[in-house]
């Protein structure tokens, strides 16, 4: 956390306590030392904040009036918040020029407005902080609307599915959550064809329509144990463990992600292994292709021997001697 951050959080916490804070709570929930609050403290007085000891209380505390409460100056907002922000707005863009934008005029008019109270002009924002869609499908917009009135109104829905391996299917669904993961849309929801729950991608939901019946109520427990097990956006109990080998070239760089909540790792010499939970294999081949020469899949031998197919197959394409998988 960066000077600025912290001094955020400072902010924060004494507005949003009605007594004083000792310097020692407000390290331990900052998580670094009392000199460094100490710091940022006398920092912010500079800045002409009424931050004042309480002898008695044996806290700091704000001593402005309530009408006339100060305020961090500048882009007083946490890095985080900037990029949550950033994403925000990227997102509001990308939907264009159509209803839904129009729906969503009146947000996107109050994070101007907060842009600007903090001297910052909204074009200036959007030309310097941007995130790049790499692989974003667009969405009908109606499309969009539908699955939101659903969610929001807790109806269900009724749809023509097209899989991953092109099938298709009528199915009738419950939505429980909508999640924006890797550029794309996806929807959480009970399926009642195969009664149990599904991940559906809005790209591929080819046909829907509102249906008024009320949606079957999943637990939030239930569906964080059935969606958080597996690697990546495919769900359900994980049944395997893949151990990945990164080689020295990127094992550092590796060390420092997270592929998966209750992913396990340990460094053999330069070499490190990383093992990953997991259901369905799709994504996760994936992302050791993205990595390649320089993972190793050690087992299970089930999943190296895709990963070795999908090599196979691609240089067949470079060497003229085309192999199908």
């Amino acid at each position: 956390m960066d000077k600025f951050d912290r001094s955020q959080q400072i902010h924060r916490l004494l507005r949003s306590h009605k007594y004083p804070i000792s310097l020692s709570t407000l390290a331990e929930r900052l998580e670094c030392t009392q000199r460094t609050v100490r710091r940022n403290i006398e920092a912010m007085q500079q800045y002409g904040a009424p931050i004042e000891y309480h002898n008695k209380l044996k806290g700091w505390h704000y001593v402005d009036a309530e009408s006339n409460r100060f305020e961090l100056p500048g882009i007083w907002l946490t890095a985080d918040e900037l990029q949550s922000l950033s994403l925000l707005i990227n997102i509001l863009d990308d939907f264009g020029p159509n209803s839904l934008k129009k729906e969503l005029s009146p947000i996107e008019g109050e994070i101007n407005k907060l842009l600007s109270a903090r001297g910052v002009q909204p074009s200036a924002f959007r030309k310097l902080i941007k995130i790049l869609p790499i692989s974003h499908k667009q969405l009908p917009n109606q499309s969009f609307q539908i699955v939101s009135e659903a969610l929001l109104k807790e109806h269900q829905l009724d749809i023509c599915y097209e899989s991953y391996s092109h099938t298709k299917t009528e199915r009738r669904i419950s939505p429980q959550t909508l999640i924006y993961y890797r550029e794309n849309w996806y929807l959480d929801a009970w399926c009642h064809l195969r009664n149990d729950l599904r991940t559906f991608s809005l790209a591929r939901i080819t046909q829907l329509a509102l249906n008024k019946k009320s949606s079957k109520k999943i637990s939030k427990q239930q569906c964080q144990a059935h969606f958080s097990e597996s690697y990546g956006i495919f769900s359900g109990e994980a049944k395997h463990t893949a151990v990945l080998r990164f080689l020295p070239t990127i094992a550092r760089e590796i060390a420092q992600q997270q592929w998966h909540p209750n992913q396990q790792g340990e460094w053999q010499g330069d070499d490190y292994l990383l093992s990953i939970p997991y259901a369905d294999d799709r994504e996760l081949i994936q992302d050791i292709l993205k990595h390649s020469p320089n993972v190793y899949v050690e087992k299970p031998a089930k999943l190296r021997k895709k990963v070795q197919n999908k090599l196979q197959a691609a240089l067949g394409l470079f060497t003229g001697q085309r192999v199908y998988v």
